[in-house]
């Protein structure tokens, strides 16, 4: 009883944390503050999941295809991003309860495996509670009013619950090290990173069978060291010097008790390839921010903890959920058999946005153009998978070995892609990087968009402004779009901001009482193809 109440607490939150991700790729959320908002909200309720199955309503909960990015984030409306397959309804609840007979033998595994994590963390826990304790406290102007002390058992600072330790070098620090180090530490204590991390560890050890908790323990510590960084970089202001800090303390780093190292190998990285790569220093959270990833976590944690029963989802979309959600191993493939899935393949929910397939060593990486690509390793010749996300993909190879197409698993539906000319492919790659380039909207993008959001306060959509296939769907938003737009008031002026990397034109719209972002794409005959907005940003 105990396993299977586990089992299925540790499938709702990986469906919780497919629906986060998902939001946040649809949205085009990158901001790092954002980001560990939403993420650190989803592992509360993940801990939470077996009460919460327990509290949820037990009415079916449908949203339309159309509508899940509305559902999921009240506050920025999706407007006609439905392709053919959006007429269906999503009945979004989670599978059954699985009832796989769990043996003695499986019980004592799950509390083997999982007292061992849980020890390591409380072992862990008390050793840097010692080693703060052990510290020597500093006292000096530059410390306060912080508790900053120094530990001759570490090499690189550290932050242990409200504590700041620094390693007895930093006496040879210059001013300017020393004032982005204890900044960056300052940013883990007042964003009280260190107990989040904590829980995180304990989620990952209680569902340690589970591989969305492993990734998102690695994605909130990642977060956490982004948002650090830039508080530190708002003291440097100089990257590349900040960099090569990081470079150097990740030289000296060593395995630490429970804490937050500043400069831990496994995420350095990725972290100064960011830095590197300069722009603006994202924004920090705000009411507005916050009110957002509230209205996005509030209904996918009720649509996740939901009722179960038989009825709510086709069992045949739950076995496939639960098929493509299991660990999976990859295979020794030699690199050059690879090469024949490399190519562009027609997906099926995106036109004019093809998949592409490419080879980097020994895994593929695959995106839709203009979105960031996810490497997927071999399980079988033909079979390949993700490690970031329960997604697979099962190349179609005729007897003459030829390549035809990709069933695309996710979701637990499967969806095929047939391959398209590498030429066509080449071409519509191209076609989007020029447009991005050039950063003109389309002709009669701009009229589009006033006439949508003249027909929204009217109160009735014009099916002719709209791709055939859309229509049903906008307008059955409609309401809830008026609830959004209408108390904004009057629109005073609407200027073009950039195209977006997805080839979308991006319009900022100024009402008489707030400002939105509109993203639009239209035809050659300026038809809506898609449309949504959101809060300014």
């Amino acid at each position: 009883m105990m396993l299977a109440l586990l089992a299925e607490a540790a499938l709702r939150s990986a469906v919780l944390i497919g629906m986060a991700w998902l939001a946040l790729r649809l949205l085009r959320i990158t901001n790092p503050f954002t980001q560990m908002a939403v993420w650190g909200g989803v592992l509360a309720t993940s801990l939470a999941m077996p009460l919460l199955m327990q509290l949820a309503p037990a009415d079916r909960l449908t949203v339309p295809l159309d509508g899940i990015r509305f559902w999921l984030q009240p506050a920025t409306q999706l407007i006609a991003r439905a392709e053919p397959a959006a007429q269906a309804t999503l009945t979004a609840a989670s599978p059954p309860t699985l009832d796989i007979g769990w043996s003695d033998f499986g019980l004592g595994l799950y509390l083997l495996v999982a007292g061992t994590l849980l020890l390591r963390l409380a072992l862990g826990t008390l050793a840097g509670l010692r080693l703060r304790a052990r510290a020597q406290r500093l006292r000096h102007g530059w410390t306060q009013p912080q508790d900053i002390r120094v530990s001759k058992d570490i090499t690189v600072p550290l932050t242990i619950a409200g504590t700041i330790l620094l390693p007895p070098d930093f006496t040879g620090w210059s001013a300017a090290t020393r004032k982005a180090v204890l900044a960056h530490e300052a940013s883990h204590i007042e964003r009280h990173d260190y107990y989040t991390l904590l829980l995180s560890t304990l989620h990952r050890a209680l569902f340690w069978f589970s591989p969305a908790a492993w990734w998102l323990d690695n994605r909130l510590a990642l977060l956490a060291e982004a948002n650090s960084d830039t508080a530190a970089l708002e003291q440097m202001e100089d990257h590349l010097t900040y960099a090569e800090i990081l470079v150097a303390m990740a030289v000296k780093a060593r395995r630490l008790p429970a804490g937050l190292a500043m400069a831990r190998p496994a995420t350095v990285t990725a972290r100064v390839e960011r830095i590197l790569q300069g722009g603006t220093l994202p924004l920090r959270m705000n009411a507005r921010r916050w009110a957002l990833v509230l209205a996005l976590l509030a209904p996918a944690s009720v649509i996740s903890a939901g009722a179960t029963g038989t009825d709510k989802v086709d069992p045949a979309v739950a076995a496939r959920m639960a098929e493509q959600a299991k660990p999976r191993t990859a295979i020794a493939l030699a690199p050059e058999a690879m090469d024949k899935f490399t190519g562009y393949y027609e997906t099926p929910l995106m036109a004019n946005r093809p998949l592409k397939v490419y080879r980097e060593g020994d895994h593929l990486l695959a995106h839709v153009i203009g979105q960031p690509a996810m490497a997927f390793y071999p399980e079988s010749p033909t079979s390949f998978f993700s490690r970031d996300l329960p997604v697979q993909g099962s190349f179609q190879v005729n007897s003459q070995g030829m390549v035809g197409g990709v069933v695309l698993h996710q979701n637990g539906h499967d969806l095929p892609a047939a391959r398209i000319d590498d030429a066509r492919g080449k071409a519509l790659e191209q076609a989007l990087a020029e447009r991005v380039k050039s950063n003109k909207p389309l002709p009669g993008s701009e009229a589009a968009l006033r006439a949508h959001i003249a027909q929204i306060k009217a109160g009735k959509i014009d099916r002719d402004s709209l791709m055939a296939d859309k229509a049903d769907a906008v307008i059955s938003l409609l309401p809830k779009i008026q609830a959004e737009m209408l108390p904004l008031g009057d629109l005073q002026s609407v200027q073009f901001k950039r195209v977006d990397e997805g080839g979308m034109d991006v319009y900022r719209a100024t009402y008489a009482h707030g400002v939105r972002d509109w993203w639009v794409l239209v035809t050659p005959e300026g038809k809506l193809d898609s449309m949504w907005f959101g809060p300014a940003s």
